[in-house]
C-alpha cells in the first residue's frame, strides 16, 4: 500500500531503508504520522506551482526504540536472563508498519519478507549495516552522552542490543558469506 501511495513522490527504496533502520534500532511506532517527506513549491515560466518532492525527511519519533522503555533498576536482568533478553530482542518488537494485510508484525518477520520480495532493492543497505555498525562505532557514539544522561550500564545495554539486532539482520540476509 506504501509502495502504491508514494509512486512517483519518492524512491520506494526510501521507505524500505527506514523500516530497516526502525527494525536495527527496534523502533516499534513508526506509523503514517511518524515520517515527512521533504518537497518544495517551484514556478514554472508561467507563474505555475510545481511541487518538487526531495525525499523523506529526516527520521524523527525515534523514542519507541533502543530500550527506551527498560528502567535502570532492571538492566542487570537482560545481561542475566537470556529469556528476558530474547524477549527484548525479538517479542517487544512489533512492527506498527504491517505487511499486506498482517498486523501486528513483529519486526523480524517483517524484515524477511522484504528480503523476499525487494532484496535488489535493500542489499546495498544491510551491507552498509555491515560494514559500519560495530562495538567500536556503537561505543563511540554512545560515549558522546554524558552517564548521567544514558548510565553506563545502559550504554552497555544498547550496545548489546544493536550489536545483536545486526546480527539477526545479517542472518535474514545471509550476507557472511558473500560480503
Amino acid at each position: 500500500m506504501i509502495n502504491n501511495s508514494l509512486k512517483g513522490i519518492i524512491k520506494f527504496e526510501e521507505i524500505l531503508k527506514m523500516v530497516i533502520f526502525d527494525i536495527l534500532i527496534g523502533n516499534s511506532d513508526r506509523h503514517h504520522s511518524n515520517w515527512g517527506i521533504n518537497y518544495r513549491i517551484i514556478e514554472d515560466e508561467y507563474n505555475n506551482s510545481i511541487e518538487l518532492y526531495d525525499g523523506l525527511c529526516p527520521l524523527y519519533d525515534n523514542g519507541s526504540s533502543l530500550c527506551a522503555y527498560e528502567d535502570n533498576n532492571d538492566i542487570e536482568i537482560f545481561f542475566k536472563d537470556k529469556i528476558k533478553f530474547e524477549a527484548l530482542i525479538n517479542t517487544k518488537s512489533k512492527s506498527a508498519i504491517g505487511w499486506e494485510n498482517t498486523r501486528p508484525i513483529r519486526q523480524f518477520e517483517l524484515l524477511k519478507n522484504i528480503k523476499d520480495n525487494y532484496y535488489d532493492l535493500t542489499i546495498d543497505f544491510i551491507k552498509c549495516i555491515y560494514e559500519n555498525i560495530n562495538e567500536k562505532s556503537v561505543r563511540n557514539i554512545l560515549e558522546q552522552f554524558d552517564n548521567n544522561i544514558i548510565s553506563s550500564r545502559m550504554k552497555d545495554l544498547i550496545k548489546l542490543f544493536i550489536l545483536e539486532r545486526k546480527k539477526r539482520i545479517i542472518d535474514i540476509y545471509n550476507l557472511k558469506d558473500e560480503v
